[in-house]
């Protein structure tokens, strides 16, 4: 909320017109992006990767600009495009920014606007954010989650997770599966570094069947970037991927163009230059 306050006291002495409204839960916020009628210019939404989600609903169905301010754990979808998350910075790109429309993924009737995670990574991130007891500091952070993911990782049940990717089977039996719109956990565990939310595609990373050991040196591998990193795992590409998981099914859609976001100016074409540049060995699916 102190972000809120602050930047809407500098919105309001730079001469915009703003009204502040805060939330209790996703479930309020999810209830007012699915029925309000929009009477503003700019839809500016402060939190994590889960809130700006749910707040997008309402950008979409709309088609008012969306301003993303990245605040907590994650924020994977404002980082990779540069949004600011200081209010002085965000006051600034309201008048210098540039609309861009991009993608999104659909499950169900939910939205996501970066990626979907099955498996031993969903588990340890449901338990490292109950309670919303994690630290402010970035860093500390970062911290939390590797003592998390320590203190779960060999206890956890690992489940057996089947992938379809454009209507190809390509696992019935993985440990973990990222269904990402761009790229996860950049500078921490990039796991899709090549996924681009312009080119109406995810990337999907999959950990074939193997002993939690082995899971765990192919995580290590990644988050250390070694030479080796990709070697045990497998990337595909698709507009359409199925997880299945204990007999729950999910269905996972890329929506092109749905979201007119509110960029940085040259946010897209460096973004372009650094997905060209990954060297990630995606396979074809089929």
């Amino acid at each position: 909320m102190a972000t809120a306050t602050r930047l809407s006291r500098r919105l309001r002495d730079a001469g915009w017109d703003c009204r502040l409204r805060s939330f209790a839960n996703l479930r309020e916020l999810a209830g007012w992006a699915t029925s309000a009628e929009p009477d503003f210019a700019r839809l500016v939404a402060i939190g994590g990767d889960a809130t700006l989600s749910v707040a997008a609903r309402l950008a979409v169905r709309s088609g008012t600009p969306f301003v993303p301010v990245p605040n907590g754990f994650g924020n994977v979808f404002a980082r990779v495009f540069g949004h600011p998350a200081r209010a002085r910075e965000v006051v600034e790109l309201l008048s210098t920014g540039q609309i861009r429309r991009v993608d999104v993924g659909v499950v169900g009737d939910e939205l996501f606007l970066s990626h979907r995670s099955y498996g031993v990574l969903e588990q340890i991130q449901a338990e490292a954010e109950r309670g919303r007891r994690q630290p402010r500091s970035r860093m500390l952070r970062h911290l939390w989650y590797y003592e998390v993911a320590w203190r779960l990782f060999f206890t956890l049940p690992v489940p057996q997770l089947g992938v379809e990717v454009d209507g190809a089977r390509v696992s019935d039996d993985a440990m973990l599966v990222t269904v990402a719109n761009v790229e996860t956990y950049r500078g921490f565990l990039s796991l899709t570094p090549s996924a681009s939310p312009i080119d109406g595609l995810f990337d999907v990373f999959v950990v074939p069947r193997t002993s939690k050991l082995g899971l765990g040196a192919r995580l290590l591998r990644l988050v250390l970037r070694a030479p080796t990193r990709w070697r045990g795992v497998k990337l595909y590409r698709g507009r359409r991927v199925v997880v299945t998981v204990d007999g729950r099914r999910d269905e996972l859609k890329t929506w092109r163009r749905a979201l007119p976001l509110l960029v940085p100016p040259g946010s897209l074409e460096a973004l372009t230059r650094r997905t060209i540049e990954e060297d990630a060995p995606v396979e074809r699916a089929g």
